[in-house]
């Protein structure tokens, strides 16, 4: 598919709390021709492959009018530290990567983008979000790991017609001292990833998210969890390792039999359908 414009790629395996490094942008910038070439393509495909080319900045005809109808825009690793305002007439874009690049600020412009359903922009520089990201009501799936987001987000930062859409958030490794509130109003969150930040408490108001099945808060400084978060009816996965909780404290709560009972039937359905990798036993990955 022309994905990248290197030939070079790698592939990491995830673990909780810790994320695989996102490649690094090629040393050698890549000719123009390849990368005209590669924007007059995504016309005809609606795909716009610039994946490690060197790019600091975009090219003009990647913005151009008749790029209005791009479904995929994949601009990981490469050397971008800003985005030009016109990115908003990717109206039909659906696929945005921007992960590994070198951003700390996003256009208010993004808002504009209405079909958009997964936006990648780990790996940055971003010390702050526009409040449009609210607008976007067909967002799924948010990666904002490792940029520099804290020590606290707008309150208000995920609502708007994008908490009646978000399925999967990573805030991972932004130096987060507290959580917007906004979290706990999304309505359809499966997946929240916390992990390596500087939070000391969670919000007792993360127990209202009712579809919420993996919660992943590894290596902050936690010292307990809100009882209603682990007896949120749908989760069935949470990490702490690297947080000073008692887990025997944990284990007393009350819910967390029912969460283990959660658990337990989750393991049983990947290995009875041979899913199954490695398989941490601790209890929330505490010792």
């Amino acid at each position: 598919m022309g994905a990248c414009c290197s030939a070079k790629s790698t592939a990491g395996i995830e673990e909780p709390g810790k994320p695989g490094p996102a490649s690094k942008a090629p040393q050698v910038a890549v000719s123009n021709d390849i990368i005209e070439k590669k924007v007059a393509q995504s016309k005809k495909t609606g795909v716009l492959a610039l994946r490690e080319c060197g790019l600091k900045a975009l090219p003009p005809g990647a913005t151009a009018p008749d790029a209005s109808s791009l479904r995929t825009v994949d601009l990981t690793s490469n050397l971008l530290k800003a985005l030009p305002d016109n990115i908003g007439g990717w109206s039909s874009l659906q696929n945005l990567q921007l992960g590994g690049n070198q951003l700390t600020a996003l256009p208010a412009s993004l808002g504009q983008m209405v079909a958009l359903q997964k936006l990648v922009l780990s790996g940055n520089k971003l010390r702050a979000l526009p409040t449009e990201i609210s607008l976007l009501g067909k967002v799924k799936v948010l990666q904002l790991d490792d940029n520099s987001l804290g020590p606290k987000l707008p309150a208000d930062i995920f609502g708007g017609t994008l908490s009646a859409s978000l399925e999967e958030l990573d805030l991972t490794g932004n130096g987060l001292e507290e959580l917007p509130t906004s979290i706990c109003s999304q309505q359809k969150l499966t997946r929240l990833v916390l992990a390596r930040n500087l939070l000391k408490s969670l919000p007792a108001e993360l127990g209202g998210l009712m579809k919420l099945q993996y919660l992943d808060a590894a290596e902050n400084s936690l010292t307990s969890i809100p009882q209603p978060v682990v007896a949120c009816p749908s989760l069935s996965e949470l990490w702490l390792k690297g947080n000073p909780i008692d887990r025997l404290q944990l284990q007393a709560m009350p819910g967390f039999e029912e969460f283990l009972e959660r658990r337990k039937q989750r393991l049983d359905a990947k290995i009875g359908a041979n899913v199954v990798g490695r398989v941490d036993l601790a209890v929330c990955g505490l010792e």
